[in-house]
């Protein structure tokens, strides 16, 4: 059985010892002087106790003024984020089950775009089920940077080309 230090209880030893040390009778002079250092190590304690108190009530208070921004949402990977559903992991297993271990990379992209996840996230999947190893999954990761780059790069010419005026028609 442990009990938990607390300011009050270093603050009722720190009176209790303070009490005895003022008794005239009941200790001698080296037992007094002992006491008197033991309240000095007890009052650190109690201003250590105090400032970690004070500290996490700080962090308490600033994770609860902390506003969290919603996620926004992945026009690529639009599962990006989501717990795994079952069929998700079903599909992937089906279709890694048949395929030797230097095929899979030729899959990534593919199950990426059909599950709407990266392909690092298709790549740790992969792994979790027990088919490649962990340093493989790293080659995936700049995969969905470079995806969304040109998805961006994409919709940024679609976008300039919607601007622009029509040249087609001729005019008489």
């Amino acid at each position: 059985m442990s009990n938990k230090l607390t300011e009050k209880k270093v603050d009722d030893l720190i009176e209790t010892l303070n009490s005895l040390i003022c008794e005239d009778d009941l200790l001698n002079r080296e037992q007094r002087e002992n006491m008197v250092r033991t309240v000095a190590v007890l009052g650190g304690l109690q201003e250590r106790l105090r400032v970690i108190s004070a500290s996490k009530e700080a962090r308490k208070q600033a994770k609860a003024d902390k506003i969290k921004k919603p996620r926004e949402p992945d026009i690529v990977f639009p599962r990006t984020g989501k717990i795994w559903i079952q069929e998700e992991s079903e599909t992937i297993r089906s279709i890694i089950d048949d395929i030797p271990d230097h095929d899979i990379n030729n899959h990534i992209l593919w199950l990426s775009e059909k599950l709407g996840r990266t392909p690092y996230a298709i790549a740790v999947k992969i792994v979790s089920e027990g088919r490649m190893d962990e340093e493989w999954t790293k080659t995936w990761k700049e995969a969905a940077k470079e995806i969304r780059e040109r998805h961006a790069a994409a919709a940024a010419a679609a976008a300039a080309e919607e601007q622009l005026p029509d040249t087609s028609t001729s005019y008489k």
